[in-house]
Parts: C-alpha cells; sequence; structure tokens
C-alpha cells in the first residue's frame, strides 16, 4: 500500500471519528456504531502498516539470505571472469576501458541520478573509462571529466569534456589543480582507480573523500584483490576501505550498487551521508535546465 493510500485510509478514519463525537453528541445512540466504526478503521489502518513493514523485513532478510547463498557460485564465476582477463579486452567506442562491463552500468546510473557537475578520475589508462564517463555526461547534457595518470600516452581519446592531468594522484600539485577545478562545484564524483597498493588507496582516499559532496560518491575500484580475485595479491584496496570507513564515519559502503552480484567493486560503493529531500529536489530542478524563454 502505498503512502497515499495510508493517508487517505488515516483522513477517513479522522473524519469519522469526528462525525460519531459529533453525532453522539446530539443522539446517543450514534455512540456504539461510532466506536465500532472507529475501531474498524484503526485496525485497517495497523492491518495494512504493519504488513507493509513486514513484508520488507521479509524482503531484505530474502535478498540478504539469497546473496549469502550465491556467494560461493558468484566467486567461483568472479574468479573464472577475472582469470580468462577478458576485461583488458574490453573497450568503449574503440578504446580499451578495462573494467567490469556490470560497474560501467552502476556508473551510468549514479550518473544519471546525480547529474555530477565533476567526476573525477584517478588512473586514466588508455582513456576508455574517461571517454565513457564523457559519453553519459554527452547524454545527460551535463558534467566534466577530470582524468590523472603519472604516464602521459598518447592517442588518448580526445573531448571537450575531458581534462588530461599528469602526476601522481597524491602529488599535493595535483591534488591542488583539481581542487581549484571542483572548488564550488555543487556535485563532485570521485573514482579511485590507480596504485592499487593499500598505503597508496589510503592516501587517495584520505585527500579526495574532501572532494565528494554530500550524497555523491567515492568510489573505490578493485576492491576485488584479494577478494576473491588473485588472492595472493596483499593489502590492497579493500583493506584501504575497511581501515578508512573506521575513521570516517560520514562514509557508509552502498551494497545496493552490487546488485548484479558481479562488480570488481565489492564494499567499493561508498556514498558520503547528507543531500536529503530538498538537496535532490534541487537537482532534479537543475536536471530540468534552464527555462525556455517565451518569443512573445
Amino acid at each position: 500500500m502505498s503512502r497515499a493510500t495510508c493517508r487517505l485510509i488515516a483522513l477517513i478514519v479522522v473524519a469519522a471519528v469526528g462525525a460519531a463525537w459529533i453525532g453522539s453528541r446530539s443522539y446517543p445512540p450514534l455512540a456504539y456504531p461510532a466506536a465500532l466504526l472507529t475501531l474498524a478503521g484503526v485496525y485497517v489502518v495497523g492491518y495494512h502498516v504493519g504488513k507493509r513493514r513486514a513484508a520488507r523485513r521479509l524482503a531484505r532478510r530474502g535478498g540478504r539470505a539469497e546473496r549469502e547463498a550465491a556467494s560461493p557460485i558468484v566467486d567461483s564465476f568472479h574468479e573464472l571472469y577475472y582469470d580468462s582477463m577478458v576485461f583488458a579486452h574490453t573497450s568503449w567506442l574503440g578504446t580499451p576501458a578495462l573494467k567490469c562491463p556490470l560497474d560501467l552500468w552502476v556508473y551510468q546510473e549514479i550518473i544519471h541520478e546525480l547529474r555530477p557537475d565533476v567526476i573525477v578520475e584517478t588512473g586514466t589508462a588508455s582513456g576508455g573509462s574517461a571517454r565513457f564517463l564523457a559519453s553519459i555526461c554527452d547524454l545527460l547534457g551535463h558534467g566534466e571529466i577530470i582524468t590523472i595518470d603519472v604516464e602521459e600516452r598518447p592517442g588518448r581519446p580526445q573531448h571537450s569534456r575531458i581534462t588530461y592531468l599528469q602526476g601522481s594522484s597524491t602529488d599535493p600539485a595535483v591534488l591542488e589543480r583539481v581542487r581549484s577545478k571542483t572548488q564550488g562545484r555543487d556535485r563532485v564524483l570521485v573514482l579511485l582507480d590507480s596504485d592499487h597498493r593499500k598505503a597508496h588507496v589510503l592516501s587517495e582516499l584520505t585527500a579526495y573523500s574532501e572532494l565528494v559532496t554530500p550524497g555523491s560518491y567515492l568510489i573505490v575500484e578493485d576492491t576485488n584483490l584479494g577478494h576473491p580475485a588473485r588472492p595472493d595479491f596483499g593489502p590492497g584496496p579493500m583493506e584501504a576501505v575497511v581501515e578508512f570507513l573506521a575513521d570516517h564515519p560520514e562514509f557508509a559502503n552502498d551494497p545496493s550498487r552490487e546488485k548484479h552480484l558481479l562488480t570488481f567493486n565489492p564494499r567499493g560503493y561508498l556514498r558520503r551521508k547528507g543531500g536529503g529531500p530538498k538537496r535532490a529536489a534541487v537537482q532534479w530542478v537543475r536536471s530540468l535546465g534552464p527555462p525556455r524563454r517565451s518569443r512573445g
């Protein structure tokens, strides 16, 4: 039952109570039917609200149970998929992207929902993921990408929405340039995909978490290293995420972004708390674009 229906029923109950009270004052025999009508209304509202809450609890429990039951199968397929290295032959518009396509699908959902002004990416490689992000921004008519890498590779895709920065993602000079380009922006999304050693990822998390706006995401890629892919990798992105979250309660893992089961970023979709209904309404209005001017 929808909230609107519950409100309607509640309004009917209140109206019935009021009418019964007025009627019983002028004609006492109405008091008993009024009491019965009131009790019936309260029962109906309570039954439907309780049923709705119980259904939600069962759905959540069922979802967890299904994920836990499927975990060994998912992990086995994950290892098979990763060891095949098929992701290394995945491209976007001809440029290698080196991503799990299911994660790219989730990225476009997040971008569509948030309409970020700036997307910061560490770890450019060939530029396929930056080109993918720019394509989604093209479709939405909004957003730009800042992508950072220690190497300069010829042949990277050129696009008006993409800015390439060369240097370490944790270099103070690079960080200052990124801060200057994101300062004052309402919605900033960050993707971390450079050096996967724990110390470096933790440094990135500390530095770039400050740029992420409330309600947006700080996505740590390849947390699957050691969990379950490449079990001999050692401390990496996953371990960095665990340590980071322990000291940053303003961020929380969003498991809903792992709905496709296979993800290279398990526990890596970190959402910054905040950005309530008012902010969501403002984002929706802005997504509509500027008002049209009349020609009259």
